[in-house]
């Protein structure tokens, strides 16, 4: 069989709105939201409402979740009340930490849905079905957006929501015929080893992982399973949910030029050349309900020099490599960082999920393990030997408590992270 690679579908989609000349239409559009956030309270005096280049950017003044926290960040709301159709409650790091609120209007959510229309056509055909695994219920969500996405395609969504019965989700995928689906890489890799478990077959094509970092072996674990091919892509609420997707070749994230302005900065807000890892910060330019200049996301990686070898001229980002302030460092020196943990981990087929915390002081790690009773694989005796070996547990205690699952999966809020115990 002989694998034609296909030039990402946002190729023509963005030069459809942007014409060949990008950089002249993302001036014009920073322009126009330069003007458009003057209306906003938080932006008043502090922007110009012009540039003359795209270079002037840099020295525009940067803002963060902490911006969003004051005052529920109406300050950056740029329309009339009446025009916002959905806002989105985020909690920060840690439970005590003031909730964000991001306002959109209609129009801003029907940006996000021809985007995800043009973006999905990677992963599934017109005519194909996808299963959609994340948030639904509500109008206006990620997997409704998703869905509403996909019947324009045409595709048939399949709404069924966050992963919670592992049986109830791998019968819906079964008898749906499913071809194709998205969600987080955790819970799509319990499910693909449930269904192996259980000599459940399916006939996925395509993957798309989102919402979360994607480590290496949950990819070759469901290639392994499926034989399907995957996909990841990267965004956040705050950028209106759609940010860049990965293409056939596998070699970065295609950003979606016409609608976002993306940066990758170094620890003292300097803007960084292409190639150099740093924090990602993003400008909307097409945003009205609550347009963003130079928002600091909190995510590490870089923007891939030249152009992807699938044809596409857009810009590349590569895959997160982690994010700010989330690695842990041990009262020994020793940094803890979950993505490592990832790796050793999920390579062990009876593992669904795990949880890290480390103690006040930082002399012991605690991992806490969920088993699923259907799972089959290597004995969970051997975890410690195994993260001994591979040296991600030199310099300080741990201590493994497991939890055996009924083949449903515990609930998370929140992206998966690295957590600093209160509790002695």
């Amino acid at each position: 069989m002989v694998f034609i690679m296909m030039i990402t579908p946002l190729d023509n989609w963005v030069k459809g709105k942007t014409g060949d000349d990008i950089a002249t239409y993302q001036l014009e559009k920073l322009n126009e939201t330069l003007r458009t956030v003057q209306k906003g309270t938080h932006y008043q005096r502090t922007l110009p409402q012009r540039v003359e280049s795209l270079s002037e950017l840099k020295s525009l003044p940067i803002i963060d979740a902490e911006t969003l926290t004051r005052s529920g960040g109406t300050g950056l709301i740029c329309v009339p009340q009446d025009e916002i159709t959905r806002i989105v409650t985020l909690t920060t790091s840690g439970s005590t930490g003031a909730p964000k609120r991001i306002y959109f209007t209609k129009e801003d959510q029907e940006l996000t849905v021809d985007y995800f229309a043009n973006g999905l056509l990677t992963v599934v055909p017109p005519g194909g079905t996808m299963a959609v695994l994340l948030p639904y219920e509500r109008p206006g969500s990620v997997g409704d957006l998703i869905a509403c996405a996909l019947q324009r395609i045409p595709v048939t969504p399949v709404r069924h929501g966050p992963v919670s019965d592992l049986a109830s989700c791998a019968n819906t995928l079964r008898d749906s015929g499913a071809g194709a689906l998205v969600g987080t890489a955790v819970h799509v890799l319990a499910v693909a080893r449930y269904c192996e478990a259980a000599g459940i077959m399916m006939n996925i094509s395509g993957v798309l992982l989102s919402t979360d970092n994607v480590p290496h072996i949950v990819r070759q674990e469901l290639k392994r399973i499926w034989g399907c091919e995957i996909y990841e892509h990267y965004g956040m609420t705050e950028m209106g949910l759609g940010g860049a997707i990965d293409c056939d070749a596998h070699d970065g994230y295609h950003i979606r030029e016409n609608d976002l302005l993306f940066e990758i900065i170094d620890e003292n807000g300097n803007t960084l050349p292409d190639g150099v890892f740093g924090e990602i910060v993003f400008t909307t330019l097409t945003r009205r309900g609550m347009p963003f200049v130079r928002y600091r996301t909190g995510d590490i990686s870089r923007i891939i020099p030249g152009r992807c070898v699938c044809g596409s001229s857009l810009k590349r980002i590569a895959p997160i490599a982690g994010r700010v302030g989330c690695d842990v460092t041990m009262h020994s020196g020793a940094v803890v960082r979950m993505r490592d943990f990832d790796e050793v981990l999920f390579s062990l087929p009876c593992i669904s999920d795990y949880w890290l915390s480390v103690s006040p002081c930082g002399d012991m790690l605690f991992i806490d393990i969920d088993v699923q009773e259907s799972f089959s694989g290597q004995p969970l005796d051997g975890v410690e030997t195994l993260l001994l070996g591979s040296g991600l547990a030199d310099g300080f205690e741990i201590k493994i408590r497991t939890m055996r699952r009924p083949d449903i999966l515990t609930p998370r809020t929140g992206k998966r992270q690295v957590i600093v115990s209160q509790i002695l």
